[in-house]
């Protein structure tokens, strides 16, 4: 069993909104005829809502995602998502009834939350409150600086990812991108480098490692590039990151393309398993008993 929770599909109804990105079209049907040829079983489709990037790539909305895994409910499981600017753009707005409306159309979590604004704003921690009680699991891109990209902002070291974990245990977050993978390495601070994809081994390991291991409610979804790059450019400290926090680690691709040959991410794990680098066991779980455990 593989599932993969990052991707996207874009408008199948406008195509030309296909046109801004840059592998054009990828509808549902597109999706699902990749994820037959290389054996993936599920796909967590993850809308985009937030103004920052929502109609630069192209990508369904809240309501066409729902319709599309409706369409394919035994393969395809939609999140929603919130940006946490909307409903009166309150930093008190009462978020239950939209997430509760949410989940009553079958929506697991709430992502690829996107909103460039530091991730301790009052908005954004209103957001989590509220996913933390209606145990809806947080999915977020995260961002060096302010403008000229999307995502949560946090500086250097991830103070501020560590405030919202210590203030909302009941909700569940999952980093991805750059800026959160660079992070398991001490030495790269700088945003150009944080927003990167840095070479060569890890010499200090980053602050990710350890709240990794000191916060149940952070996990990883290690999908695109970034995610890779961070496993593999030191193969040593990526096998032992895999290996230490294989309960909290979560398959994904984010490659939301036609693609010849199969996502960089599954080869990397069934190239790891087949070498014995990493057990049966740890694979399994990232490779799909950890959403199964965690989105019940």
């Amino acid at each position: 069993m593989i599932i993969d929770i990052h991707q996207h599909i874009t408008y199948a109804k406008y195509p030309q909104f296909s046109k801004l990105v840059a592998h054009g079209s990828f509808t549902a049907k597109d999706l699902l005829k990749d994820m037959d040829k290389w054996g993936i079983d599920k796909s967590v489709i993850l809308p985009l809502t937030n103004p920052d990037n929502i109609d630069y790539f192209g990508v369904t909305g809240n309501q066409e995602t729902i319709t599309e895994c409706q369409k394919h409910s035994d393969r395809l499981i939609p999140f929603c998502n919130i940006d946490p600017r909307s409903i009166m753009n309150n930093p008190k707005a009462d978020f239950s009834g939209l997430m509760k409306l949410f989940k009553d159309l079958g929506c697991k979590g709430i992502g690829e939350v996107c909103a460039n604004m530091p991730v301790t704003n009052p908005l954004y921690k209103n957001l989590f409150y509220h996913a933390g009680e209606q145990k809806m699991p947080i999915l977020f891109h995260l961002s060096p600086k302010k403008g000229g990209l999307y995502g949560m902002i946090d500086k250097p070291g991830l103070p501020g990812l560590e405030e919202v974990l210590k203030e909302f245990p009941k909700t569940i977050f999952i980093g991805h991108a750059p800026s959160f993978w660079n992070s398991n390495d001490a030495d790269v601070i700088t945003p150009k480098d944080r927003n990167g994809y840095p070479k060569g081994p890890i010499k200090n390991k980053g602050r990710l490692w350890t709240l990794m291991e000191t916060y149940p409610n952070l996990y990883g979804d290690f999908s695109a590039g970034s995610g890779h790059n961070a496993l593999t450019r030191d193969p040593e400290k990526g096998i032992e990151f895999l290996k230490k926090f294989n309960k909290k680690i979560f398959f994904g691709t984010d490659m939301f393309m036609k693609k010849k040959n199969p996502p960089e991410h599954l080869p990397m794990m069934q190239n790891a398993l087949k070498e014995k680098k990493i057990s049966k066991t740890v694979y399994e779980n990232i490779m799909h008993k950890n959403f199964e455990r965690v989105f019940k």
